[in-house]
């Protein structure tokens, strides 16, 4: 009998569990692509050139990013940004052949996103500056509903 009354409480809490996580899921930030034409690294992790789905959940301090094949999250800070957005986008952070990814603008939003520095990021950064160059910053329109790469604002 105690085993049984276990059993049901524990399946409820994992019911309860997987519904809060569908409802955060659901009133994130909906997700969106981009399609990136260059290798790049994100956190910790180096991605290959193509396409990529940026999403963020509804505590706004991780960013997801995904390809299918892999995934990866990285901390972020939200903060507000009072123009609207017609079109979204990414932001890159270039020191010298090495691509960063920086800041996501959600598209009709009026949140931007900054990604902290990783330590590989913090470490370009470094020589760069030792170096006296800057880095350079790419901007890279999301897609559209209909797959079409839109123009960066």
């Amino acid at each position: 009998m105690k085993s049984t009354i276990s059993t049901i409480a524990l399946a409820a809490l994992v019911a309860i569990a997987s519904l809060s996580q569908t409802a955060i899921a659901q009133t994130g930030q909906p997700a969106t692509r981009v399609n990136v034409p260059f290798a790049f690294d994100y956190g910790t992790q180096h991605f290959a050139p193509g396409v990529y789905t940026v999403s963020m959940g509804q505590n706004r301090d991780i960013l997801t990013l995904s390809n299918g094949n892999r995934t990866a999250w990285a901390l972020i800070q939200a903060g507000y940004d009072p123009t609207q957005l017609n079109a979204g986008s990414v932001i890159f952070r270039k020191y010298g052949e090495r691509y960063f990814l920086t800041e996501y603008r959600p598209a009709s939003g009026s949140i931007d996103v900054t990604v902290f520095e990783s330590e590989p990021e913090h470490r370009a950064a470094r020589d760069f500056a030792a170096n006296h160059l800057a880095p350079t910053h790419v901007q890279l329109a999301i897609m559209s509903k209909a797959g079409s790469q839109a123009p960066a604002k």
